[in-house]
């Protein structure tokens, strides 16, 4: 597996990632439904009644002149559209449509049956308290910030995941790099040991051979060690990437593909802080905290006014034999009514909205702190990191010098080997010691190779850069949409 292929893996089927991906398709509901605050209502109703009541007679000179009893016979209709307001008022306009018919009370109505057409313009509007786009706006505001806020924080967990998975490969390259060292340096061993197996009759002592068969028997304990290592390694990346292909409950082990070398990089202290805070998510999501403590402190500022509503209120009315014919009659001006109103209330003291607005203050002054606090530690984790970067790269090259050194010597006691008659055990001895230490100077090297490289993975995460330096381009508002998120 190759360290892009593992990546890609990661972004795609990560189970952190997959739980992180469903915060921005919730609060993206969340806005949907802040948004629906303004939209149109619908209303519509219908009622029918009947009454039937009986009543005393009129008599005069003992003849009835009115009936024992009254009945009437009621539809009623209504409907409204009703909208709130960016200003923070409501506007509503409704009619109502009522057909009623009568009899039995020995009186004639006319019309009969009669029909009542009421249509109806309200206004409600604050003029102080809770005035204003901004004020009425403020939950959708906050739910449009509160959504960016989950897109920056499910930006945070990519960067978190594809750089736990870019140090678990290169941790697993390492321990099989040192894998294949301790084995080249058992076999090595091996054979030094048969030698002096060989030389026991002849220089050789019981006490030479017994020391080196207990250094080989101690190779062997460390390879057996360092499987373990490997093995361990490949679970952990296994459990980052999550691939079908590989699953963690199956008993392969995972092997990393590619040259494991430093590259070069150009490193810039300025510049590498300056993209942090550009790009690292926690800096942009408290940015984004300070705008929603912001807006908190502008509706509390606003809550400190006295309370000031206009109530208006046009109603045409209309009476006719028909449903259309009461409507003719209702646009015009004959029947024109009209309410218009104020109301006032300002509690005394006004305590509440005042600790509010302090309150809202404090938490804003809160988030200012915490950006500072954060942006501190971002610019250490930086020089941090650029500093781990320059003294690993200065440890590569050291190592390598070392690894070539004690190459070398071995080199050396390889041609005596061949070249030298006698081969006593203080020479197989110091052949075991060499092997010993060439052995540590690769791994001494692969180490430094690979504490670079996470050096780098480790800048790029403190800078925000950590996508952008795989080449990797996701459109965060429809990354909740991955793993069938809705």
């Amino acid at each position: 597996m190759t360290l892009s292929d593992a990546v890609a893996s990661a972004l795609a089927h990560n189970l952190d990632l997959a739980v992180a991906r469903i915060a921005p398709a919730i609060s993206r509901e969340s806005m949907q439904q802040a948004e629906a605050a303004f939209d149109f209502v619908l209303g519509a109703g219908v009622t029918r009644s009947h009454v039937k009541t009986p009543q005393q007679r009129a008599l005069v000179d003992g003849v009835a002149v009115t009936a024992e009893e009254t009945e009437s016979d009621r539809w009623a209709l209504d409907g409204s559209l009703a909208r709130k307001l960016h200003a923070g008022g409501t506007v509503t306009l409704s009619t109502d449509l009522t057909r009623s018919s009568s009899g039995g009370s020995g009186v004639t109505y006319e019309p009969d049956p009669a029909w009542d057409a009421v249509a109806t313009l309200d206004l409600a509007q604050p003029l102080l308290r809770n005035f204003g786009t901004p004020v009425a706006r403020s939950q959708v505001r906050l739910a449009h910030l509160a959504h960016r806020r989950s897109i920056e924080t499910l930006r945070q967990s990519m960067h978190q995941v594809v750089t736990d998975t870019e140090l678990a490969w290169w941790n697993l390259a390492l321990q099989w790099k040192t894998l294949q060292v301790q084995t080249w340096l058992l076999d090595a061993g091996s054979s030094v040991a048969s030698v002096l197996d060989r030389r026991r009759d002849y220089d050789a002592g019981m006490a030479d051979y017994a020391q080196a068969v207990a250094t080989v028997e101690q190779r062997r304990t460390s390879v057996i060690r360092q499987q373990q290592a490997v093995q361990e390694a490949s679970d952990a990346l296994k459990a980052l990437t999550n691939d079908p292909a590989a699953p963690l409950n199956e008993h392969g082990v995972l092997q990393p593909a590619g040259r494991l070398e430093a590259g070069a990089i150009a490193v810039s202290l300025r510049e590498a802080v300056l993209a942090a805070m550009a790009n690292r998510p926690d800096l942009r999501e408290l940015t984004l905290t300070i705008d929603t403590q912001s807006i908190d402190l502008e509706v509390a500022a606003n809550a400190r006014l006295p309370l000031l509503d206009l109530q208006a209120q046009v109603s045409f009315k209309g009476l006719d034999g028909s449903g259309s014919d009461a409507y003719s009659e209702a646009i015009s001006d004959d029947y024109l009514n009209y309410l218009v109103g104020l109301r006032f209330e300002y509690p005394l003291g006004n305590r509440a909205a005042e600790a509010r607005h302090r309150q809202a203050r404090l938490e804003r002054a809160s988030a200012m702190a915490s950006y500072d606090q954060a942006l501190q530690q971002a610019v250490l984790e930086v020089r941090n990191a650029v500093r781990d970067i320059i003294t690993e790269g200065a440890l590569v090259d050291a190592s390598r010098s070392s690894r070539i050194a004690q190459a070398e010597h071995l080199r050396t006691l390889r041609v005596e080997e061949v070249t030298l008659a006698d081969l006593t055990p203080t020479f197989l001895n110091l052949k075991l010691t060499t092997q010993a230490r060439l052995a540590e100077a690769r791994i001494a090297e692969f180490r430094a190779v690979v504490d670079f490289n996470r050096a780098i993975a480790t800048l790029h995460r403190a800078t925000g850069m950590t996508l952008d330096a795989h080449q990797v381009e996701i459109d965060m508002e429809s990354a909740a949409t991955w793993l069938g998120a809705p």
